[in-house]
């Protein structure tokens, strides 16, 4: 194996090592197809709750594995929410849980997950927004910006995607610094995330035993 396949191998294995993230899709019309683009390419593992208001539900449902609408929440690895608006927002603020983005939204806030959303529909100083020419009522712009800092306090991320991005990345497990020239069978074996450290080096034994692991 070349050592592009050795690399993309160890990234699989690592993403089925770690818990899915929960994407929660609602409805909007802004940067969608720009942000699902993104999200297909990003490599990380989905299990996706769709809005029943959302009428292109379909192609992002298969970005991963689907929530079901109620039952105990999963130990997830984040929770992202790329169209957050802020009706939603308020709703999380003001506890109004109703619907069921917002009841897995709070669940997810209870449980201490991080959240991360983009601020794109949300934030009234967002590019998108001033596109819209919706930062002309600076009073009530002011009103929605202490909702959203509310909602930071809370514990919801807002963020850009490439921000978003990062901190996903920052969430992989670490890999300890202090590594043996080569990896052996039995290192890799104990724990498979020492192979994505930087400089590691494998035997013909845990390069072969990656490879085995791959489906």
């Amino acid at each position: 194996m070349t050592e592009p396949q050795i690399e993309q191998l160890i990234r699989q294995i690592l993403q089925r090592l770690q818990s899915p993230s929960l994407l929660l899709v609602t409805a909007s019309d802004g940067y969608r197809q720009e942000v699902f683009n993104r999200l297909q390419q990003c490599g990380e593992r989905f299990c996706v709750l769709v809005a029943k208001d959302v009428a292109d539900g379909l192609p992002w449902h298969s970005l991963g594995e689907n929530l079901p609408a109620d039952g105990a929440l999963p130990a997830f690895r984040t929770v992202i929410v790329p169209f957050l608006d802020y009706p939603l927002a308020a709703n999380i603020v003001n506890g109004n849980v109703a619907d069921t983005i917002a009841q897995r939204l709070h669940e997810a806030l209870l449980a201490g997950l991080p959240v991360l959303a983009l601020h794109y529909e949300c934030c009234p100083d967002s590019e998108l927004n001033q596109l819209r020419g919706l930062q002309r009522n600076a009073a009530y712009c002011q009103h929605i910006q202490a909702t959203l800092d509310t909602l930071t306090a809370c514990g919801v991320s807002l963020c850009t995607f490439n921000e978003l991005a990062e901190k996903l990345c920052g969430t992989t497990p670490a890999v300890p610094d202090a590594l043996p020239r080569y990896l052996t069978l039995g290192d890799v074996t104990a724990n498979p995330t020492l192979a994505a450290a930087a400089g590691a080096k494998l035997t013909d034994a845990a390069r072969e035993f990656l490879k085995n692991n791959k489906s």
